[in-house]
């Protein structure tokens, strides 16, 4: 990888998803434990980027915090942040207010990243938000040119809420000059786009670059199906309710996926490897895994998919992934 050959630049991309989160920061602990000797992601990849629930994850790793550490936090706190609710008690809360309070959240990253700033991560990042009031899309990140200081001083934990904030399930988020800002998963769900034009735009000596390597971890949510009934009287938004959310973060990881592919097809913005990590044809029995189904028995199969992807589907590709090129 790019930090044993300087010749290539290695990005790190985690998809959003809520409590499917942790399907990703599984199959990161097998990653590291079992393809990188135990060695930190700070030391393989020159970006790592992360979405909603994979900003989270990707905040984590960049600072040098262990794959395993993260997955313990989406056990232990999942349930906490996303505590189960009467179907009666989330339809009315809805329509006054977002489903969960961040306030847990908040207590548990006040936790994890302490008083950490983005200046103290060992590994560069960029995390994808939004800026409501404003209508634009914000890209929190570290200093990667030498000229982009506006964030060095911020909070990592700030950073999380922010891109974890998802419109109807979580409040917005404010700090410094930003007043309301929501889930980058509304436009980047799958951030390996941003990796790529980062990688472009913002590091010194670029142009000595010939290849760029992306490793892509998703989670179940492209692959669970919802519907909206193509109605008379059934294009409400009760109808739509929590899809007018997932929706555009599917679409979103899906399409980035088909673009990544072309461009890897193509041999386009000097992509060479793209690996995409994430589980497909989702059973029947997993029809309940959502953004924020918390239960006992979904993490234990969300534990279980990851791991059964790891063995089964994904191990040999991503042996593959980190072997050195001369």
């Amino acid at each position: 990888m790019s930090k044993k050959n300087p010749k290539s630049f290695s990005i790190l991309s985690i998809d959003g998803g809520g409590i499917l989160g942790l399907y990703s920061a599984n199959m990161l602990r097998h990653i590291q434990e079992d393809v990188l000797g135990g060695e930190p992601f700070s030391e393989h990849f020159d970006l790592i980027t992360g979405t909603s629930t994979g900003g989270i994850i990707a905040l984590g790793l960049a600072l040098g915090r262990s794959a395993a550490e993260i997955e313990k936090f989406y056990k232990v706190h999942g349930g906490e942040i996303f505590p189960k609710k009467s179907a009666l008690l989330q339809k009315i809360l809805c329509c006054f207010s977002s489903k969960y309070s961040n306030k847990k959240l908040a207590s548990c990253l006040d936790e994890f990243f302490g008083d950490n700033k983005v200046s103290d991560c060992l590994t560069s990042f960029c995390i994808p938000s939004i800026d409501v009031s404003e209508g634009k899309a914000v890209v929190f990140k570290t200093n990667n040119n030498g000229k982009q200081d506006r964030d060095q001083e911020y909070l990592l934990r700030d950073i999380a809420l922010a891109t974890s904030a998802a419109p109807t399930y979580l409040p917005l988020h404010s700090f410094d000059c930003f007043s309301s800002l929501a889930d980058g998963g509304l436009w980047q769900n799958n951030p390996s786009l941003i990796g790529m034009i980062e990688a472009h735009t913002s590091f010194k000596d670029f142009e000595n670059i010939s290849r760029i390597n992306v490793l892509s971890i998703g989670n179940p949510l492209s692959n669970i199906k919802e519907y909206v009934p193509n109605r008379k009287n059934h294009n409400s938004l009760l109808a739509w309710k929590s899809k007018l959310v997932t929706m555009p973060m599917k679409i979103s990881s899906n399409a980035t996926n088909d673009i990544m592919n072309i461009l890897l097809r193509t041999h386009s913005m000097n992509l060479q490897k793209y690996l995409r990590v994430v589980h497909d044809n989702l059973s029947d029995e997993h029809r309940d895994l959502a953004l924020d189904n918390a239960s006992v028995s979904a993490l234990k199969r969300l534990q279980a998919l990851s791991d059964k992807d790891y063995h089964n589907k994904f191990k040999d590709a991503l042996k593959e992934f980190f072997k050195e090129e001369k």
